[in-house]
């Protein structure tokens, strides 16, 4: 922050401490409030503070450790080599992995689960006075409501679970996840997915500009399900012949969710191109049209990574967010930096937005009760309310197999539940 503890004041600070009888010197930076924040999102690069480490190491004797979105055990080796730190301090990898050092040493490294920098488990909860958690690995903050589960269906069969014929649909996060849990119980496990690809909705949003971090969940997935000899069978709807051949005892719907479109007058009846959040980023495959001035109607985590992927391509962007708050589903570390980002990019946010009606190539509207209007535009993104997609659950209707819903497909929300909820099926 403006005038506030620098690089060079440590460098003095740091021989004192020294000479005072410090064992070693944890260096790390930031403020909330400032750019640098203590605990960094994913938008910063990993090892972000590392340099900061090398600098103090270079004026006292003893050890120093480095930390700062170290979650690759090979990048933690790198910084040891180089000497640019005596040892390693990690606190969310270890929350995403606690066995990471020993799969680590084992060289199992496709085996990491690894921490995303969303902050949204750990930190976030905590500054809200929350019990702690982690996206990437329920078990944390957890684990009676896990051992209970597992005891109460111990008690259920009076022996150790079954092995049961599990028939998931979808390979978005949600799916994934509940293949693997119930793959590492020993049951036989089938997914379909009706795309040619795994990742739903999340590898979308790993398009966004500083996102791409999102993938590397996906990415371990897709290892583990390799490692369990789970198959995923691409471009298959769930219909009655996929029943009929998996026979499944229990079906879990990970079918996840799509925008749904708003009641708001003269949307429909304007000249403006129409498009979803969901059509923009699949845009690489032919689907979406965007041009150059664009409105998103919408305030949630979704908009504003749209707005993000838009406006680094140089698009003119305008969010128009009908509640009072962005982003609430985001941390407050990861959504601040995707809020800098919004304002190097000049992308004007209006909230407490009431919308008067849509023109031909623009808006009325009402934000914080100052009438506004857009003109001279020519798409409008909807990236608001999301609905559940559920229409596979009437192929189930009469089957004897019992079905689960999980993830976005029982209500859309943030990736923690999606992943969280894979491992609550019992019984």
């Amino acid at each position: 922050m403006e005038g506030g503890w620098t690089l060079e004041d440590a460098k003095k600070l740091a021989p004192l401490i020294e000479k005072a009888g410090a064992a070693y010197l944890h260096v790390s930076a930031g403020v909330y409030g400032s750019k640098e924040l203590t605990i960094p999102s994913m938008y910063r690069e990993q090892g972000c503070f590392v340099h900061l480490a090398k600098a103090i190491k270079e004026v006292v004797s003893i050890p120093v450790a480095a930390v700062g979105r170290i979650k690759d055990p090979k990048l933690a080796e790198k910084i040891l080599q180089e000497e640019d730190a005596d040892f390693i301090a990690m606190g969310r990898p270890l929350l995403a992995d606690p066995f990471l050092p020993q799969k680590a040493k084992q060289g199992k490294f496709s085996e990491i689960r690894p921490c995303l920098g969303c902050c949204l488990g750990c930190i976030h909860a905590v500054l809200q006075r929350e019990p702690g958690s982690c996206v990437v690995n329920p078990d944390v903050g957890r684990e009676f409501r896990i051992n209970a589960n597992e005891k109460r269906a111990l008690k259920k069969t009076g022996k150790s679970e079954k092995i049961f014929n599990v028939l998931i649909v979808g390979a978005g996060p949600s799916g994934l996840a509940c293949a693997r849990h119930f793959a590492m119980k020993g049951h036989k496990v089938t997914i379909c997915e009706k795309k040619k690809d795994s990742g739903g909705l999340l590898s979308l949003a790993a398009k966004a500009p500083g996102r791409s971090e999102l993938n590397d969940i996906l990415k371990f997935f897709s290892n583990e399900l390799k490692r369990l000899n789970v198959e995923i069978e691409f471009n298959t709807e769930l219909s009655k012949e996929v029943i009929d051949k998996t026979n499944p005892d229990k079906v879990v719907l990970a079918t996840g969710s799509m925008p749904d479109m708003p009641i708001v007058k003269g949307l429909f009846q304007s000249e403006m191109e129409l498009l979803t959040c969901v059509d923009v980023l699949e845009e690489n495959e032919g689907t979406a049209d965007t041009k150059d001035n664009i409105i998103i109607l919408g305030g949630g985590m979704a908009a504003l990574l749209t707005a993000d992927y838009l406006a680094e391509k140089g698009k003119n962007v305008v969010v128009l967010n009908r509640k009072s708050s962005f982003a609430t589903e985001m941390s407050s570390n990861d959504r601040y930096y995707l809020r800098e980002s919004l304002k190097e990019n000049s992308v004007k946010l209006f909230k407490n937005v009431s919308i008067t009606k849509f023109s031909n190539k623009g808006v009325v509207f009402k934000a914080n009760n100052e009438k506004q209007s857009l003109d001279n535009f020519d798409t409008v993104v909807i990236a608001e309310k999301m609905s559940p997609i559920r229409e596979t659950v009437k192929l189930l209707k009469n089957s004897k197999c019992k079905f689960y819903f999980i993830g976005d497909a029982k209500i859309p929300r943030h990736l923690m539940y999606c992943i969280s909820e894979a491992q609550e099926i019992i019984g």
